[in-house]
């Protein structure tokens, strides 16, 4: 019975250690923004915000002001994590060994008409807490 509870432990031990959640504070140093405005794209500066992300893998999550949206999140080349929304619109890329993160929003390039979502490029300082 032993080896058998054994066994099971070991078998299932990769599976806890990829479901573990981390939590990061990211503060935001520079970001830019296009947006939409008389048939033509103009840049603007964004104001600084910081965000609280939650790692999890598709248990994944980021909170920015009152906004949470959920991420879908995977390790990439080097250890890094790549993370897209539920509309695969918005990209977040953290690298957890230095706190470096970049967060992309493309959704109003593929938009067209009048009307289209900004497009967003911001850079992230994160700790882990």
């Amino acid at each position: 019975m032993n080896k058998l509870t054994t066994l099971i432990l070991l078998l299932l031990s990769p599976f806890a250690v990829a479901q573990e959640k981390q939590i990061w504070t990211c503060q935001q140093l520079a970001g830019t923004q296009l947006i939409w405005e008389d048939g033509a794209w103009r840049q603007v500066g964004v104001e600084p915000t910081s965000i609280l992300l939650r790692l999890g893998g598709k248990y994944s999550s980021y909170r920015m002001s009152e906004e949470e949206r959920l991420l879908d999140c995977s390790k990439v080349l080097s250890g890094k994590v790549s993370c897209l929304d539920s509309l695969s619109s918005k990209l977040i890329y953290i690298d957890p060994t230095s706190g470096k993160m970049g967060r992309s929003t493309l959704f109003g390039a593929a938009e067209a008409g009048n009307s289209r979502s900004a497009l967003a490029t911001e850079v992230y300082n994160c700790a882990k807490l």
